[in-house]
């Protein structure tokens, strides 16, 4: 059983901040292979969804932007689950509360993601559908853009 928590960044505490980076270098820089720049300033004005196993330990994290440009369009990105809690649902559940978290924003008309390639499927059951002609190479990994109405 996974509880969830949603916070701002300034509501993290040193710790979680810790542990979210520490996961997500993990996966995506380590198991992943991909070189690439994930503190990229964008952490300091993000929600962040943050799962955790029965003994508190971060087993997945979410983080939700805001577009700046355009207030109706979310983001959600950063979506990593430790290998051994794949296959449990926790992404299926760190997603649902991103969403419900959008839903509730005034704004909110819909939520874009760009999303490896060889989880499209998944994204498609979460009712995301593919926007990109083709997939893009990201830091190495073939992405594809998705797009949800809220």
């Amino acid at each position: 059983m996974t509880k969830t928590d949603l916070l701002h960044f300034e509501q993290l505490s040193t710790e979680q901040l810790y542990q979210i980076l520490q996961l997500r270098s993990d996966i995506f820089v380590l198991e992943q292979t991909s070189l690439y720049r994930d503190m990229d300033g964008q952490d300091v004005v993000a929600w962040h969804v943050l799962a955790s196993d029965d003994k508190g330990r971060l087993v997945g994290v979410v983080r939700i932007l805001k577009d700046p440009k355009d207030h109706s369009c979310y983001k959600i990105g950063r979506v990593a689950v430790v290998k051994a809690a794949r296959g449990q649902g926790i992404a299926v559940e760190l997603m649902e509360r991103a969403h419900s978290f959008i839903a509730k924003q005034d704004t909110a008309e819909r939520i874009e993601i760009s999303a490896q390639q060889h989880l499209q499927k998944f994204y498609n059951s979460l009712g995301y559908v593919t926007v990109s002609e083709e997939p893009y190479d990201d830091a190495g990994i073939p992405h594809v853009d998705m797009i949800r109405a809220v």
